[in-house]
């Protein structure tokens, strides 16, 4: 039997057909067919309803479900791949911050899961995740983990001399291995130190390429200068640095300047103040003889008139000034440790016991007592322990480094007076 049904009612043919069974017509239906039937046309009409209400609504999938492929990208752009290229970018210099890019990538990954409402997985006691949205974002992150050591592999690069560097006492050389590796790289290295030449120096070192920054990967290990140093590089007496790997030669020339620091060249010399002061001025004397400033030269000996500046040379010095026979001046042992200079001031009778020797040039003011706007510091007269008479003096300088002999400088001076005037002059001896 066929039911026409339209908007809950029959048509009127139907309605007027006669059961060939009951003899009754069709229209004559029992109530409970009748409910049944207007149950069914109601329910038809509201899942039509239904539909034309709301055709594109997603099913209850789960959680993140609604979000676009394209708000997906936007937001791994955002926060993660943006976050994680400006971290890798300053990490070289960010190098004492811990796991600083782990940490980065673990929070990254949180705050994206969470912006995009993947959801928490049912064994965590969530109510489960967008299988889609957690795909992606999984796969993006492994892929980012992936490519650096893809490219690792592809762009490995052979095993080069990096930087050498000098630490700033001058005390150590740190050597750089680099290469791009994919992960950490033990390598075995035969290190020598030649000076024109010839081998003064040689060991073996284990280091790993386990480093990173700007530049790329690399290892590194640290020579002692005082292993391997001789004689001063300046001024014809290079050394260089080599390294074999693997049969591989690698050269470097170390810094001269850095290995040059034994004293060569000594030199001392002195100045009469000589000014109109009545209160040290007796006699016929207009000018008097006030004091004496004392300067020394310690350094590289280049054959000109003074001697050049070492940085990293460390000596002592004594220093004398000498009437005739008598001691006039004995200055405090001056000690020099990368061009810090030191000496006992005396309650400030030599100066307040602390300068810089050989930091620009190789020449030191022997500091004294007296600060004069025109004739500088100088140690007065009055503070000789000789008589201070007219006469020869000379000036002395020792300097003395640990292992090398005693190099020392006299000059020698002349004290006078002419004309009511006192001279202090320089002469070649006494």
């Amino acid at each position: 039997m066929t039911l026409v049904c339209q908007g809950g009612r029959m048509s009127e043919e139907v309605r007027d057909r006669i059961d060939p069974v009951t003899g009754a017509k069709t229209g004559e239906m029992s109530e409970h067919q009748t409910g049944l039937l207007g149950k069914a046309a109601e329910q038809q009409s509201q899942v039509f309803v239904l539909a034309e209400e709301s055709p594109d609504e997603p099913s209850e999938i789960g959680a993140g479900e609604g979000t676009g492929i394209a708000e997906a990208a936007k937001t791994l752009l955002l926060f993660g791949i943006v976050p994680i290229a400006i971290v890798r970018w300053f990490e070289v210099y960010l190098d004492f911050i811990p796991f600083m890019m782990q940490i980065t990538i673990i929070a990254t990954f949180a705050a994206i899961w969470w912006k995009l409402g993947i959801g928490i997985p049912a064994f965590a006691g969530g109510s489960g995740v967008s299988p889609i949205l957690a795909g992606l974002v999984g796969g993006s992150y492994i892929l980012l983990l992936i490519i650096p050591m893809i490219l690792g592999i592809a762009l490995e690069g052979e095993l080069s001399l990096g930087e050498v560097e000098y630490s700033d006492d001058g005390e150590q050389i740190t050597v750089k291995l680099r290469q791009n590796t994919i992960s950490d790289k033990a390598v075995e290295a035969e290190v020598s130190i030649k000076q024109s030449g010839v081998e003064i120096w040689g060991s073996e070192v284990s280091l790993s390429i386990d480093k990173s920054d700007g530049r790329g990967d690399y290892g590194a290990f640290t020579l002692d200068v005082i292993d391997f140093y001789v004689a001063n590089a300046l001024p014809d007496s290079p050394y260089s640095l080599v390294i074999t790997v693997d049969g591989k030669e690698m050269t470097r020339q170390l810094d001269a300047a850095t290995l040059t620091r034994t004293i060569s060249g000594v030199e001392g010399s002195t100045s009469g103040i000589v000014k109109n002061d009545p209160d040290r001025c007796s006699g016929d004397s207009e000018n008097c003889l006030v004091g004496v400033a004392m300067t020394a030269w310690a350094g590289l000996d280049v054959g000109s008139d003074k001697p050049g500046g070492m940085q990293f040379a460390d000596f002592t010095v004594n220093a004398t000034l000498m009437e005739g026979n008598e001691v006039a001046v004995s200055y405090p042992t001056i000690t020099v440790v990368n061009t810090k200079a030191t000496w006992n001031s005396n309650n400030d009778e030599f100066g307040n016991g602390m300068g810089t020797w050989g930091d620009f040039g190789s020449e030191f003011g022997l500091d004294g007592s007296v600060v004069d706007p025109s004739f500088g510091v100088y140690i007065p007269k009055e503070n000789f322990d000789s008589a201070g008479d007219y006469g020869c003096y000379s000036f002395t300088i020792e300097v003395s480094q640990e292992g090398d002999s005693v190099i020392s400088h006299t000059s020698y001076y002349e004290y006078s007076s002419s004309n009511s005037n006192d001279i202090w002059s320089p002469v070649s001896s006494c």
